[in-house]
């Protein structure tokens, strides 16, 4: 089997960037060269080779569908489009964070949505993507409907991945109903009138029986081996629970203490690549930049936009004084480990060759992106041909 050698004078192997020539064989990294030992190698001079970035949550999916409420494009189409771009933007390995709202806000549909783009990725995926694109659930706690076919979906291998989060207004991310109103109005079209009646729907939620309910889904994931996730929690109190719930990972922690308090209490904690690139929270909560200064996150994924992974890798360096390969890690290392796909994330001999060659001598770039040692983007032309 013929091997491809990638030569440069920066290579990150586990913690260290240094000179390498990276032999890739049958899709694996076959060796870790001394750099000039290959012959045949492709030089890349001092450009940087990286493993491909690991984005465990996305609403990137569910955006590349429907742009603009209202306004839905067809699936396949869409998520074919939508992989060229992960490619582009240096990931290899995605996790597509497709929710399962409740029908008060998404309509008596929302479920069956959510349902079809999984079945339509899961199909596609098998024929027509270039990278690793996986399903992240993410489960309303009062979207009934929804347990259920979630579960199924984790029957037929489809969902990889579980998280659960509670939108309700007067509590996490919207502690007060002008603050749900604010966010949902304009990323749901929602009149007044209408945002007050979901509102009041939302008033009449049977807790009991949405605990009950996704305390059952929790379990269910574990029985599959499943990561499970929690979304926008906001006190300590909440990470005891979730720790006994079997939950590992906190998703965006709206502060210092439930962030610090994750850590300690050995729950992984990541924040969006997009909060640490503007330096400040969308919703108006805390910034990422922070939580990294007091080192209570672990990783970052791309939320909602997937070219800030590889931004916020090197904002980090440049102005927070972070060590790049540290940083790096925490958008491919610390994720695939997170996820418990221990075949990927690294540059170690034995592991996939998903890899990424980047420019960054200025706003660095994705020159070059590798899925199990196959070229799936590149704008270099000793690579292209």
């Amino acid at each position: 089997m013929k091997a491809t050698i990638l030569r440069s004078q920066r290579v990150l192997v586990k913690d260290t960037i240094r000179p390498a020539d990276l032999v890739i064989i049958g899709g694996l990294i076959a060796d870790i060269a001394s750099y000039g030992s290959e012959v045949d190698a492709l030089e890349l001079d001092d450009f940087l080779i990286t493993p491909g970035f690991v984005d465990l949550h996305s609403d990137a999916v569910e955006k590349e569908i429907e742009p603009r409420p209202g306004a839905m494009f067809p699936i396949r189409p869409s998520l074919i489009e939508l992989d060229r771009k992960l490619a582009m933007a240096g990931i290899t390995t995605m996790f597509h964070a497709v929710s399962f709202n409740d029908e008060a806000l998404s309509g008596n549909r929302a479920t069956e949505a959510a349902v079809q783009i999984i079945r339509e990725m899961d199909s596609v995926n098998r024929s027509a993507l270039a990278v690793d694109n996986y399903i992240h659930a993410r489960y309303e706690i009062s979207s009934f409907k929804s347990a259920e076919a979630i579960k199924k979906l984790i029957e037929e291998r489809c969902v990889k991945m579980v998280s659960i989060m509670d939108h309700n207004p007067g509590q996490g991310q919207f502690k007060t109903i002008e603050a749900w109103k604010n966010y949902h109005k304009p990323v749901f079209d929602l009149s007044d009138e209408e945002a007050e009646t979901i509102i009041e729907k939302k008033e009449g939620i049977d807790m009991n029986k949405a605990y009950k309910l996704m305390r059952e889904l929790l379990a269910f994931a574990a029985e599959h081996d499943l990561v499970a996730l929690s979304h926008d929690d906001d006190r300590p109190e909440k990470i005891d629970l979730l720790k006994e719930l079997g939950v590992s990972v906190t998703e965006f922690p709206l502060n210092i203490e439930t962030a610090q308090y994750a850590i300690q209490s050995g729950i992984h904690a990541g924040m969006g690549a997009p909060n640490v690139v503007r330096g400040k929270s969308q919703s108006g909560n805390i910034s990422a930049r922070e939580l990294i200064k007091y080192g209570c996150c672990d990783y970052l994924c791309s939320d909602y936009h997937p070219s800030s992974m590889l931004q916020a890798a090197w904002i980090m360096n440049r102005e927070m004084g972070m060590d790049l390969a540290q940083a790096i890690g925490m958008v491919s290392t610390v994720p695939a480990t997170i996820s418990g796909l221990g075949d990927r994330g690294e540059i170690t001999s034995g592991l996939i060759a998903d890899l990424l060659v980047i420019d960054d001598r200025d706003v660095p770039k994705v020159v070059t992106t590798m899925k199990e040692g196959d070229i799936i983007y590149s704008s270099l032309g000793c690579l292209c041909g």
